[in-house]
């Protein structure tokens, strides 16, 4: 009985402990590149990110932090994360604010801290683990960080490189693309490196994808009859690529209702299939319609109606939609589809895929195997 109570006694006085504020674990890294001393585990975190072979710095990269937290005596559980996502400057610096947004409770414990670095034409970084070989990472530091981004590879499989990397939607948003090259890896293609052009060095990005001329303000006008003025630009929820492009009229001065925009994926045949049907499986309201291409569905979502169609020939997926302001009759929208439909031969050619960009002078070949074929998942966007 006596040992009953003592163990209730120093259980409550542990609870009141933790009452102040989440227990801590212990970080597995230092605070500083030089010191022995265990990081706190809350932050702030600062650091540099430059390119691991001319150790020049890197601009625009997407620095995701997250603390994950659980709960629970003697069983934990998780309990949710906290995530801060900055870019870094001109001079590849970052800073993370130390965590104040505390999880609540007796139990609460903030288990790990993760950072992950992504940028287009590097293997993404993580605090944690390495890639390829997902190997433990014994680098990283809490102040005064260097971390060193690597080039791709086209040994490298994007597949592999997205389960690695992980993160949250703007991480996800980042590398939206590598969803694309990896539908041409299930196509069996090889797909060439492309990374940012880097002073005095020689371009090795293919050219993006230009709809431009696939639909224009004054066809809108003739097919809908709207009078009013649109201001030309591109849709924001995936970046412009080699195999994706897209364009948004926004009526000026009107409500979205007003409003029309089109998407193109251009990926080859197999590719195009696996688009097309996990847009069908995604977006809201889908009907097959079989009005346009080698196969169509419409969807709904608010004021936008939508029409989703497959051009095999081509390796074509085209989505188009349109406020129900702009085209309140289904036949316009089907119009318009079949504009975009004719016109897709317009399009320049497609850049040659399967062969390894030129490789300097002297440089090894590459001699990895042939494309294997993952399972992507390719984008969703809203429609």
């Amino acid at each position: 009985m006596g040992a009953g109570v003592g163990l209730g006694v120093a259980l409550a006085a542990a609870l009141s402990l933790c009452a102040c504020g989440p227990l801590i674990e212990p970080a597995s890294f230092p605070v500083r590149p030089d010191s022995v001393r265990s990081a706190d585990l809350l932050g702030p975190y600062d650091g540099m990110v430059v390119d691991a072979d001319s150790d020049r710095p890197i601009a625009g990269a997407t620095i995701a932090a997250s603390w994950a937290f659980e709960s629970g005596i003697g069983f934990h559980a998780p309990a949710g994360a906290r995530e801060v996502v900055v870019e870094t400057g001109a001079d590849g610096r970052y800073a993370i604010p130390r965590l104040d947004d505390l999880p609540e409770g007796a139990s609460a414990r903030i288990r790990r801290f993760t950072l992950v670095v992504y940028h287009r034409g590097n293997v993404a970084w993580r605090s944690d683990r390495i890639f390829p070989g997902r190997s433990q990472r014994r680098d990283f530091s809490q102040r005064g960080a260097r971390i060193r981004l690597d080039r791709w590879q086209s040994s490298f499989r994007h597949a592999a490189h997205l389960v690695f990397l992980g993160g949250g939607t703007k991480v996800r948003a980042a590398a939206a693309w590598e969803l694309q090259a990896a539908a041409l890896e299930l196509d069996g293609e090889r797909v060439p490196i492309t990374r940012p052009r880097m002073e005095g060095a020689a371009a090795t990005t293919l050219p993006p994808l230009d709809i431009s001329k696939l639909l224009s303000d004054d066809e809108i006008r003739g097919v809908t009859g709207y009078v009013g003025k649109f201001e030309d630009g591109k849709l924001t929820d995936l970046p412009t690529t080699e195999f994706y492009d897209s364009r948004h009229f926004k009526a000026l001065g009107k409500p979205e209702s007003y409003d029309v925009g089109l998407r193109v994926w251009r990926l080859g045949a197999s590719a195009s299939e696996v688009q097309y049907g996990k847009l069908m499986s995604a977006l809201p309201d889908a009907r097959t319609t079989d009005e346009v291409g080698d196969g169509s569905f419409r969807a709904r979502e608010g004021a936008l109606a939508g029409l989703v169609y497959l051009v095999r020939e081509r390796g074509v997926v085209v989505s188009l939609t349109c406020g129900s302001a702009q085209c309140p009759e289904p036949a316009q929208l089907a119009k318009l589809a079949k504009l975009v439909e004719s016109r897709l031969p317009d399009l320049p050619p497609e850049p040659v895929r399967n062969a390894a960009p030129p490789l300097p002078e002297g440089a090894p070949t590459d001699s990895s195997g042939p494309a294997t074929k993952p399972t992507p998942e390719p984008e969703v966007p809203e429609p």
